[in-house]
């Protein structure tokens, strides 16, 4: 009887994962490797101690256009790629412009929400459109530094 349970739910569990579905692998962004450290001491980065704000880290070697950055409060931040995940990122569409908590992507005015990382609006079209590139966030309270890296 064990071994039926565990056999339908082993079915159930396949049958339900489907990859048509699947934003993992948006063919418009490469998937930098990265490793960039915020420290919410130093002055630079004030603005996005209060939650509900954000910020933009402009360098080179960060992401692809960059990151945006999200302070939900309580300690959590999430990172999100600043090229627009709908375009490739070598055209106009290099990076979006923030308006916390919202970034909108300057070739198409498509809006972005950057505490789920979705667009704002249903699209009426046949293509397929990609959520914002999220980065793996780890924040230390003992050390008041947030590590963003992929």
């Amino acid at each position: 009887m064990k071994k039926n349970i565990f056999f339908s739910a082993f079915i159930f569990t396949l049958l339900g994962c489907s990859s048509d579905e699947s934003f993992d692998n948006n063919p418009y962004l490469a998937t930098p490797s990265f490793k960039y450290t915020i420290n919410l001491e130093l002055p630079k980065y004030a603005s996005i101690k209060n939650p509900g704000s954000a910020i933009y880290v402009n360098e080179s070697y960060v992401g692809i256009s960059g990151v945006f950055v999200y302070n939900y409060g309580g300690g959590s931040f999430t990172a999100w790629e600043a090229a627009c995940p709908n375009h490739l990122p070598d055209n106009d569409c290099r990076s979006m412009n923030l308006s916390s908590p919202i970034v909108t992507c300057a070739c198409d005015d498509f809006k972005y929400d950057l505490l789920t990382g979705g667009a704002l609006a249903d699209h009426k079209d046949d293509k397929k459109y990609y959520p914002l590139q999220a980065y793996h966030v780890k924040y230390s309270a003992s050390t008041n530094v947030i590590t963003i890296s992929n």
